[in-house]
């Protein structure tokens, strides 16, 4: 579970990750995880995802919508893939998307996934 206190740790570890200069993000009631906001330029995150993934997952699909922004993609194709596969092993993304899956499920959510 991650607290408001975590945020700014967590947009620390995705500028690591990603090396972007700053990070928006917004968490609301939304029926996706999380999607990037391409006119506002900032990160929305359903805030029940929000409130019920680690704080390893958190990052994860913060950096995921990153990617978006820095690939210029809406979809996940091979530029999207290739971008994510270098800063995520497949056995950490699919990780976290099974820690996505199971916070779905428990949050009876009707939402897309990824």
């Amino acid at each position: 579970m991650t607290t408001k206190i975590d945020i700014e740790n967590i947009k620390s570890k995705v500028i690591d990750l990603t090396k972007v200069d700053s990070i928006k993000i917004l968490t609301k009631k939304i029926r996706a995880i999380a999607y990037y906001d391409w006119e506002k330029d900032l990160i929305v995150i359903n805030e029940d995802i929000f409130k019920n993934v680690s704080e390893d997952c958190l990052t994860y699909i913060i950096v995921h919508e990153v990617i978006h922004k820095l690939t210029n993609t809406k979809g996940h194709g091979a530029k999207f893939l290739n971008k994510l596969l270098s800063i995520y092993s497949m056995d950490e993304i699919t990780k976290y998307e099974t820690e996505i899956y199971s916070a779905i499920q428990k949050s009876n959510l009707r939402t897309k996934l990824l």
